[in-house]
């Protein structure tokens, strides 16, 4: 064993240029593998951001509507009384959902509104800079929104035509938009809805048993857990596919940046394993000089890719802070995975070229 590895290492350090490159390709190959998964992660996240942080145990939405972000709900706005009155009910309060579309230097930019009542649930649950809305021509705009338009508390916008003054900052992105509050009253006279309201979000430390009790009302309702799910099933299943087949596209790309790599070492240094193998190493043991070889130049472009990945997170989060990228233990152990299987295929061929050589063949060639 202590023979195998000074050629592993010699070999791999025999071309510093090329090893540069090989570490460079492979780094850039897993940085594109960690970027997709975490923008894959991004969408999970921001598409279920309301339900998963608004502070609700239950959401009573119109008859077959069945997310929040994906479709638009309405209900009459006397329903929120008679689901106050439900026994086991702690609080309920109605919230208005809807795209609606911004004027922002002269440019259309949709988001999500969403209004509610001052001092009741159904508000921004973090707040960056400012305060909530207290009056009907206030607003609390995304964080990620306000530094794309370079907009501050303070500052003047329209909505819908409607003009608003910006009174705070919240950490609440949806998927490649932002949200935007206001108070229940200012959306429904900017929506024209008057007298009718989109979700009752309901507190409750009984939820299963409030969720009969209303739906033999006759009411639509969803647990947190259930409308999170239908949010992020709805985002995925549209960004999913495209997603996937680039992180494939990136994978196939990294084991032939390690192949050729490795190929070209091993092509160069054929008449030196030829000689070990003439001295006694046998084809086994040969092969696995090039697989340490090849896990070795992978393990170094893991190393290279983690640093690239955390550069393009931060350019990302300030060129395009609508795409949110997470990097989790799940996605970082898919990435180590990846650039394992990205060795082991990698090493196939010049493994078997090694391991088939034969030790004449380089006396002839000398």
């Amino acid at each position: 064993m202590a023979r195998r590895v000074p050629l592993a290492r010699r070999n791999l350090l025999a071309d510093r240029r090329r090893l540069a490159a090989g570490v460079a390709g492979i780094g850039v190959a897993l940085m594109l593998v960690l970027v997709l998964d975490g923008l894959w992660e991004g969408v999970r996240t921001q598409a279920s951001i309301y339900p998963d942080k608004v502070g609700a145990d239950l959401f009573v939405t119109q008859r077959g509507v069945t997310n929040f972000l994906g479709e638009t709900s309405s209900l009459p706005r006397d329903v929120v009384s008679d689901v106050r009155a439900t026994p086991g009910v702690r609080w309920a309060d109605p919230v208005r959902g809807q795209f609606v579309v911004f004027e922002l230097h002269g440019k259309k930019i949709a988001s999500y509104v969403v209004g509610y009542v001052p001092g009741r649930h159904g508000g921004p649950w973090v707040l960056d800079a400012g305060r909530r809305p207290r009056s009907d021509d206030e607003i609390v705009i995304d964080r990620a929104l306000a530094r794309r338009h370079g907009l501050d508390p303070g500052d003047v916008v329209r909505v819908a035509g409607t003009r608003f003054r910006i009174v705070g900052l919240a950490d609440a992105s949806a998927v490649m938009t932002g949200f935007v509050f206001l108070t229940h009253d200012a959306a429904d006279a900017l929506l024209r809805t008057p007298g009718t309201t989109s979700y009752v979000l309901v507190g409750t430390s009984e939820p299963d048993a409030v969720r009969n009790r209303l739906e033999k009302q006759g009411l639509t309702v969803f647990s947190q857990d259930r409308l999170s799910t239908n949010d992020r099933e709805l985002y995925t299943g549209i960004f999913g596919s495209a997603l996937k087949l680039m992180v494939a596209v990136a994978f196939i790309a990294g084991v032939l940046v390690v192949a050729l790599t490795v190929y070209a070492s091993v092509a160069e240094r054929r008449r030196e394993f030829g000689i070990v193998k003439a001295m006694g190493a046998t084809g086994r043991a040969l092969a696995e000089v090039v697989i340490r070889q090849t896990l070795a130049l992978t393990a170094v472009g893991l190393v290279v890719g983690l640093v690239l990945y955390f550069a393009v997170r931060a350019l990302l989060a300030e060129i395009r802070p609508q795409f949110t990228v997470v990097l989790t233990e799940s996605g970082l152990l898919r990435a180590i995975a990846a650039g394992a299987v990205m060795a082991l295929v990698a090493a196939i061929v010049p493994a078997r070229s090694v391991a088939h050589a034969e030790p004449a063949a380089v006396y002839r060639e000398m």
